[in-house]
């Protein structure tokens, strides 16, 4: 029974029936006392109060979006998480940006134990990673969430620099508002100048500034002459250090440009707010967009759009691929896309793609392109006259996430590519064909790493793989950037126990060298087997399908 049902104040009253129309019914006697029951000899059944409810893993994905279960973390100690999530990276490998978004905002009940004293908790790691990550909606979704209670300084300070990644500046400012009334530190006071720069408010901000040379405030000299090129004076700006959001806001609205070392150094919130930036011009903003593309913290079709409103000239449009020349910039980059997006000719469209993939591959950003120009190469019809192009085709529409669009290019692709061409399906998906994937194999020819790698993934899918099958790739032992003992060992453990956060989070962290997939096989292959292992098909089979396409299947 509810305890509400039990909670009673004072004796039971009982009422007298009345006749009709007689006054309010008036108290009777009560009846015999009840003999109490006997008190229990047993303690059985105590009381106690409820646990607080730890808020350290609220989440901020919808029901149904591909969240992992709200167990994850059913039997991983919360030191564990604490020790393993910071080194938690950014990386150009889109199987795992979309495992460790999912990993960070899906809503799970926190792992046990007790946050460190005097050093930050649970939920402020996890907002940290998720801003490292560049997912802005998704930390300001967990920092929302929170209790007022978990508010501090920091998080209030990240919350307000959210929004200015976000570009809602008034949003921010309201933050600032409501932070410079509870934080006394110069930070609240500096963005409160800001606000008001941005505002036009340039007698209180000018105010401001002198307010913190009488403090002694630590001296920013870069922040003051960032508010005097947005308040209208003329200033030069050649480097930025510790670039952030707000600073790249305060340069926009100064229209002076943004330097290129900031746009390949800066963390992802900082590369969001310069990438999406109205009040920059299209061309200065796509160096930023690129790298955050690659990195997962934006949409390709958002660069895509950016890439369409560049301007250029009809010669030009009409000369880029009678060049030949290889996009070496962002802008020619952005030239080729239009060309391949826009132009009548499936041929000239086809030529224009081939031109955009070639290159990104020279530059380590097949994965990003093909995201990119997987919608358009969709919408281009396979054909005789396009056969060239059509291993190209297949193995940027598998990338791209487009597979179904893939079949119908392998009519017109090479005979000698095909066996190959067939692994990405079978690696793809459940129930491969073992003989399609041997094919495969054979089909690699002297391409011993690329052989090694597709036994390795057929091996961690299920597929048996034999002695014989090992027998020609037998080689000496070489050196190989492999993980540490600690995180080598635990995720083989959570796999096997079924602990399906850990398993993820120590996968993500050894799968990944530096900001690419690790093309090692035997590094590839436990990741996958381990996802495979708690049920996490479908991130197995991309991941295997990723690693295979950047060995140079």
């Amino acid at each position: 029974m509810p305890a509400a049902a039990l909670a009673q104040v004072g004796p039971p009253v009982h009422l007298l029936p009345t006749a009709p129309g007689a006054g309010p019914a008036v108290p009777g006697p009560p009846p015999a006392p009840i003999p109490a029951p006997a008190a229990a000899t047993d303690e059985s059944i105590r009381s106690a109060p409820l646990a607080p409810v730890d808020s350290a893993w609220i989440g901020a994905l919808e029901s149904g979006a591909n969240t992992l279960p709200d167990s994850m973390w059913q039997g991983t100690p919360r030191s564990f998480v604490a020790a393993a999530l910071p080194q938690l990276q950014p990386t150009t490998s889109p199987a795992l940006q979309q495992l460790a978004h999912r990993l960070l905002l899906s809503n799970a009940i926190a792992p046990s134990g007790e946050d460190p004293p005097n050093q930050p908790g649970l939920a402020a790691l996890r907002v940290e990673r998720l801003i490292a990550l560049g997912e802005v909606d998704g930390a300001l979704g967990v920092l929302e969430a929170l209790p007022a209670e978990t508010r501090t300084d920091a998080l209030d300070h990240e919350r307000a620099e959210l929004y200015f990644a976000k570009n809602d500046v008034a949003g921010a400012c309201r933050r600032v508002q409501e932070g410079i009334g509870r934080y006394q530190t110069v930070w609240w006071q500096r963005a409160l100048i800001a606000c008001q720069t941005l505002a036009g408010q340039r007698a209180e901000a000018s105010l401001g500034l002198s307010l913190l040379r009488e403090q002694k405030a630590p001296p920013d000299r870069v922040f003051d002459e960032l508010t005097e090129a947005a308040g209208g004076h003329a200033v030069r700006i050649t480097t930025l250090p510790e670039a952030s959001p707000l600073l790249v806001t305060l340069l926009a609205a100064a229209k002076l440009p943004l330097p290129a070392e900031t746009a390949a150094t800066a963390d992802l919130p900082t590369l969001l707010a310069w990438a999406g930036n109205e009040a920059v011009p299209p061309l200065q903003r796509l160096a930023a967009a690129e790298r955050a593309t690659a990195l997962g913290a934006m949409a390709p079709s958002v660069l895509g759009d950016l890439y369409a409103k560049v301007e250029f000239k009809p010669d030009e449009l009409g000369s880029a691929i009678r060049q030949e020349k290889a996009p070496a910039t962002p802008r020619e980059r952005a030239l080729l896309y239009q060309v391949a997006r826009n132009d009548p000719a499936s041929a000239v469209r086809a030529t224009a793609l081939k031109a955009l993939l070639a290159e990104a591959k020279k530059r380590g950003d097949f994965f990003t392109t093909a995201r990119l120009v997987a919608p358009i190469l969709a919408q281009l019809p396979p054909s005789g006259d396009l056969g060239p192009f059509a291993a190209d085709a297949v193995r940027t529409l598998y990338a791209g996430g487009r597979p179904e669009a893939a079949t119908p290019w392998l009519v017109y692709a090479d005979p000698a590519t095909v066996p190959l061409l067939l692994a990405l399906p079978q690696l793809g998906g459940p129930g491969g064909d073992a003989k399609a994937l041997h094919d495969a194999v054979a089909a690699a020819g002297h391409n011993a790493d690329l052989a090694r790698l597709l036994l390795s993934l057929m091996t961690a899918l299920g597929t048996e793989v034999t002695p014989g099958d090992w027998a020609p790739l037998i080689a000496p032992a070489h050196d190989a950037a492999v993980p540490g003992a600690a995180l080598w060992l635990d995720q083989q453990q959570a796999a096997a126990g079924k602990r399906v956060g850990e398993t993820v989070l120590t996968t993500l962290l050894l799968a990944r060298a530096g900001d690419h997939l690790s093309t090692e096989p035997i590094v590839v292959a436990e990741a996958v087997s381990g996802l495979k292992a708690v049920g996490l098909d479908q991130d197995a089979h991309a991941l295997a399908v990723e690693a295979a396409l950047a060995a140079g299947l």
